[in-house]
């Protein structure tokens, strides 16, 4: 029977950690748990006060906004080797968006506790971290602005 991957493994298939050593990649695992959602279960709700980034090792998650009129709509639906959940891990302001498995779905998830932990004891490592959160949600804002300026016009 073959052996499950490990998590270090499963995190070294993301597209975050392209920019990490196998040595650091290793040293990041160790903080992260799995977490497994089912179709339709809900990963998290908007306004929850959860502070934690997720990886999408297998499956895809769909990004949902509530209205005014209360419903709900599709931001974005993230497949595998991408993340989310970089905005609470960073600002510790409650979730500006609701996450939903949209099918099964496997993640790792780094909880902005552990990831003080990891400054705390490896700073350099923990400043490399900020800066590809950083970086991804630069990216993400200038999508953002682009979709923006084409509804306008």
């Amino acid at each position: 029977m073959p052996t499950p991957p490990s998590i270090a493994d499963m995190f070294d298939e993301t597209k975050w950690s392209v920019n990490f050593t196998r040595q650091e990649i290793e040293l990041i695992a160790s903080y992260m748990s799995v977490h497994a959602y089912e179709p339709g279960e809900l990963i998290f709700r908007e306004g929850d006060r959860e502070h934690y980034m997720a990886f999408i090792v297998e499956g895809c998650v769909d990004i949902l906004k509530e209205t005014s009129d209360r419903t709900e709509r599709l931001l974005v639906s993230l497949s595998r080797s991408t993340h989310f959940g970089e905005m609470a891990f960073v600002d510790d302001e409650p979730r500006s968006a609701s996450a939903t498995a949209r099918d099964k779905t496997t993640l790792l998830v780094l909880s902005r506790d552990n990831f003080d932990c990891i400054l705390a004891n490896q700073p350099a490592l923990g400043i490399k971290m900020l800066r590809n959160v950083a970086k991804m949600i630069s990216q993400r804002l200038r999508m953002t602005t682009g979709k923006l300026v084409y509804f306008r016009s």
